[in-house]
């Protein structure tokens, strides 16, 4: 382990010190405090518009003459024909000529016709939409004999929520985006950090470098001071960046709580309360969340899927001479990743079937599989520790298969290996 821990430090130092390192850890935090900065400062200074909204006289200003007024929205009635009123339009920017269809009084669809000069943007267009649906279901009553108090009493709003039986909110949404969540960083990890782990390898064979280090360590050695080492890069680059995420949501929350109007971040079509009520709700489910699984074993089975993986890749990069090379080995490795993804909607819908347990004991699907059922439900103690056995038992199998693939493979020159090769290095004696 002396000499591993060698290797280990050796290649987490020349890892951290370069400047692919440096620009993609600090770069990606920056360019999102730019990017959101940017848009909060935005939101901040939104310049208001301010329109007037004008109808002639005619059968459909019984609905117009009820349309509430708002800030930014006024609402007329004018005894001018329409062609004046489009004159003025066309004079004066803020007047939009408004023009209803006769089917808005007796039935449940109807047109909205709006004259302007300018472009009007789909957030102005949403709130006259509201306005006018609501000042024409206050007509109808009125002319059906309905006040608003014994409408409001014959609805019924219905907030379903999940509770499991240890007492803990549930949130399936929130679950199944976490199984995503899962997928991606796994995916990025062995995308990434395993690239770079292949790429050190294949270099180091390159150079003839590997052949004075092997002389004085073992296969298995040099591979886990490796496989260690990239490892703990990626762990200190997402550190980083939840770091910084941290920094960076404690200080918008600091200053600018209170300060942002929501209608200025409002969705095309969506209410500003029914949208405030939307980001509660979210957030009371992300504060009862049961993380307390999830952080216990996700860096396990963090670091355990990396590292069944990045030693695989690790030694495809020893058994070719370049990136090109490789390509035909890295495919079926990274093919479980794959399976995977087609695999989360089943584990969601049904986190204990059958599927969803064989998968979360399997080592090459059960750091998204068990990640994605411990958010989903709450998974038996022995089955966790079941699963993390033979995700370990998996990692230093693989490490050992690879280790006497690199044996053999960093030695070998000039000649592209075979998968029916790379099968005989294994059986090999050293």
């Amino acid at each position: 382990m002396n000499k591993a821990w060698i290797v280990f430090r050796r290649e987490y130092i020349n890892a951290v010190r370069k400047p692919t390192f440096l620009l993609s850890t600090f770069a990606v935090p920056l360019s999102i405090v730019i990017f959101y900065g940017v848009s909060i400062l935005a939101s901040l200074n939104v310049e208001k518009e301010n329109y007037t909204l004008i109808s002639t006289r005619n059968e459909t200003a019984e609905i117009v003459s009820r349309i509430q007024n708002e800030e930014g929205l006024t609402f007329e009635v004018s005894d001018l024909p329409a062609d004046s009123l489009r004159a003025r339009a066309s004079r004066d920017k803020s007047v939009i000529v408004l023009t209803l269809s006769p089917a808005v009084l007796e039935k449940n669809s109807g047109t909205i016709t709006l004259e302007s000069d300018q472009n009007i943007s789909q957030i102005v267009v949403g709130r006259i939409e509201r306005r006018v649906k609501d000042a024409s279901e206050a007509y109808k009553r009125e002319k059906a004999g309905i006040s608003a108090e014994q409408l409001a009493a014959s609805k019924l709003e219905i907030d379903t929520r999940t509770q499991r039986l240890s007492g803990k909110q549930g949130s399936e949404t929130l679950a199944f985006i976490m199984g995503y969540v899962m997928f991606f960083l796994m995916y990025m990890l062995v995308a990434v950090y395993g690239s770079m782990l292949m790429q050190s390898v294949i270099e180091e064979k390159s150079s003839r470098v590997v052949e004075v280090m092997v002389s004085s360590l073992k296969p298995f050695q040099l591979l886990l001071g490796k496989i260690l080492a990239i490892s703990a890069v990626a762990l200190t680059q997402m550190a980083i960046w939840g770091l910084s995420l941290v920094i960076f949501l404690g200080v918008a929350s600091v200053f600018l709580v209170g300060k942002i109007d929501p209608s200025t971040l409002q969705q095309p079509g969506v209410d500003v309360a029914a949208q405030q009520s939307m980001i509660q709700q979210a957030m009371v489910q992300i504060i009862n969340f049961n993380w307390l699984p999830i952080l216990l074993t996700f860096p396990i089975y963090f670091l355990g899927g990396f590292f069944i993986y990045g030693s695989l890749l690790a030694a495809v990069g020893s058994a070719v001479d370049n990136i090109q090379d490789a390509q035909q080995f890295t495919f079926p490795i990274m093919l479980p990743l794959f399976i995977t993804i087609a695999l989360i909607n089943n584990i969601v819908q049904n986190p204990n079937s059958g599927i969803s347990w064989a998968f979360s004991m399997i080592p090459f699907f059960s750091p998204m599989a068990m990640t994605t059922r411990l958010a989903m439900s709450e998974v038996p103690v022995w089955e966790v520790l079941l699963s993390l056995g033979l995700l370990i038992g998996g990692f230093l199998g693989c490490v050992w298969l690879a280790a006497r693939i690199y044996r053999t493979g960093i030695l070998m020159y000039g000649k592209k290996p075979k998968w029916s090769e790379l099968i005989r290095w294994v059986t090999y004696r050293q």
